[in-house]
C-alpha cells in the first residue's frame, strides 16, 4: 500500500512537470512578442529523433566589435523589411527591447529554442530545399529573451 502511494506521487510529480512545461512553451508562443528572422537550412533529418531543419540565422554570427563569450543577451534591431539584426551584444539584461538569450562562442552565437524546428516526415529534405531559396522563420520572444519557433515561411 505504501509503496502505490509513492508511485502515486512519482506519477503526479512527472504529469505536473510535463505539464508545467507544457504551459511554458505555450504561453511562450502565445504572449511572446513575435518578430521576423532571416533563415536558411543547415541538417535536415536525425534518424533517432525525425525530421527537422537545423536552421541557421544572419544573427548567429556576431559582430567583429563583439568580445564577450558565453551567456549574452542579444539586442536586436527591427529593420525596414520587418526582420530584425543585431544591434549590441551585452552581458547585462537589457530592457525594455526585444532582445534574445544566447551563447556566443568566437564570432558563433547560438540560441535554445529556435536552432532547430521539427516537421512531419518526410518533410524535412523538402523544407531544406524550399529555404535554400530564402526563407523567414517567425519567432515568438518572451521579456527574459527565451524563443520558440512559431512559423517557417519559404519564398516559394
Amino acid at each position: 500500500r505504501i509503496m502505490k502511494k509513492y508511485v502515486y506521487i512519482i506519477v503526479l510529480i512527472w504529469a505536473l512537470l510535463a505539464g508545467g512545461i507544457t504551459a511554458y512553451n505555450e504561453n511562450l508562443l502565445r504572449k511572446g512578442e513575435e518578430i521576423l528572422l532571416k533563415v536558411s537550412p543547415v541538417d535536415p533529418r536525425d534518424f533517432l529523433r525525425g525530421d527537422y531543419v537545423s536552421l541557421s540565422y544572419e544573427i548567429n554570427t556576431a559582430p567583429e566589435n563583439s568580445k564577450l563569450r558565453g551567456d549574452v543577451y542579444v539586442v536586436l534591431n527591427k529593420n525596414s523589411d520587418k526582420t530584425y539584426s543585431i544591434k549590441k551584444i551585452t552581458n547585462k539584461k537589457p530592457e525594455n527591447t526585444v532582445f534574445l538569450r544566447g551563447e556566443k562562442y568566437g564570432k558563433r552565437v547560438t540560441y535554445k529554442g529556435i536552432q532547430q524546428y521539427f516537421v512531419k516526415e518526410g518533410r524535412g529534405r523538402e523544407l531544406e530545399k524550399e529555404l535554400v531559396k530564402g526563407g523567414l522563420a517567425k519567432i515568438s520572444v518572451d521579456k527574459n529573451g527565451n524563443a520558440r519557433i512559431k512559423e517557417i515561411i519559404t519564398a516559394k
